[in-house]
């Protein structure tokens, strides 16, 4: 059954309103809280010390979080997008935007990029945008259409999520994957700016990751089981559908934990970079994904969670006191590793299990 416009916005409106409920969320499986760091009772470092900045393709960004990809395709995701990219680009952070998928049929969906870019041309810093498109898109759309999607966003590279949990608890779901990685691959020879593979909260195998191999990713996130759950929100959303809704339950925590699919992952010794996203709640959780060999990672819920908690543009003092509390959180827990820059969170031994 083909799915109106109405249709679509709607669906991306419940997408939003049910990751605020706690039942979408995946709490406690993310691996994340296995995972101790070592405490340096004699760091030999002063605070001040301790550097948290970055870079992606040359871009200087002042730390190694990013905003996740969340929401577009609809009338309230004009002005959460803005909120996000000004945010951004106040914190020197990158931000993966919500699905591009409407841009591919409707040209006002295209605009509404070209609008934030507008309205951030008077900011002091410019924000570093990844673009999002869904692997069953890819697969049916030729490669020129999907680079006006990554130009009219002017985009540093393009995310492309692969979510077949949520296409098939979906109504209007796609779940048509046949071909994905010849089209992957295809997509990574020919379209100008760097492909990211994401999943959205169900992680990667090892199976996987073997399979991605050589076909010229530049990056995977690996967005493990742990946070917002895809599944559970479609099953949240289908509740007068009692197949789904029935179904969703059985699938509720399904998935491979984030901390589980990125040691996977360093097992395979890829020939792609590594990110993690997927239940990071704190900058805590975010330096033990650095220390487990993630180059940046993802947060979404809590910082969706403060932009909404405010819908004029200008008030930004949850979102921005969140992203400072996520950085000053990173910069304690190098400080007490011994750790005074990124590297050697990864090259040193700073971390344990429990």
């Amino acid at each position: 059954m083909s799915e109106t416009l109405a249709q679509f916005e709607q669906r991306k409106k419940d997408h939003i309103r049910i990751a605020l409920d706690p039942q979408s969320q995946a709490r406690g499986l993310s691996g994340l809280d296995r995972v101790r760091l070592i405490h340096e009772a004699l760091p030999e470092i002063n605070f001040s010390q301790v550097k948290i900045s970055t870079q992606f393709l040359n871009q200087k960004l002042r730390s190694p979080i990013f905003i996740s990809s969340m929401t577009a395709g609809h009338e309230q995701a004009g002005l959460i997008n803005l909120k996000l990219a000004r945010a951004a680009a106040r914190h020197g952070w990158m931000m993966g935007v919500g699905s591009q998928r409407k841009e591919l049929t409707s040209s006002e969906a295209t605009q509404e990029w070209k609008k934030i870019r507008q309205e951030m041309s008077l900011e002091s810093h410019r924000a570093v945008m990844i673009g999002n498109l869904g692997l069953t898109q890819v697969i049916q759309t030729p490669v020129s259409q999907i680079q006006k999607l990554v130009d009219s966003l002017e985009a540093s590279a393009l995310f492309v999520h692969t979510n077949p949990l949520q296409e098939a608890l979906q109504k209007e779901g796609t779940p048509h994957f046949q071909n994905g990685l010849k089209a992957l691959e295809n997509l990574c020879k020919e379209i100008e700016i760097p492909v990211i593979l994401k999943e959205v909260g169900c992680g990667f195998s090892q199976s996987t990751f073997s399979k991605i191999r050589g076909i010229g990713l530049y990056g995977v996130d690996v967005a493990g089981l742990g946070g917002t759950h895809w599944g559970r929100i479609e099953g949240l959303r289908n509740s007068e559908d009692k197949l789904l809704f029935e179904a969703a339950k059985t699938f509720e925590n399904w998935g491979i934990s984030t901390v589980e699919s990125l040691l996977m992952a360093r097992e395979m010794s890829p020939d792609y970079c590594l990110w993690a996203s997927g239940g990071v709640r704190s900058g805590l959780d975010v330096a033990k994904l650095l220390a487990l060999g993630a180059e940046k990672v993802g947060v979404a819920q809590p910082i969706l969670v403060a932009a909404l908690s405010s819908t004029k543009i200008g008030d930004d003092e949850a979102l921005d006191l969140v992203m400072q509390r996520l950085e000053l959180e990173l910069q304690i827990a190098m400080f007490c590793t011994g750790c005074d820059h990124l590297e050697q969170l990864s090259s040193k031994k700073v971390w344990t299990w429990t």
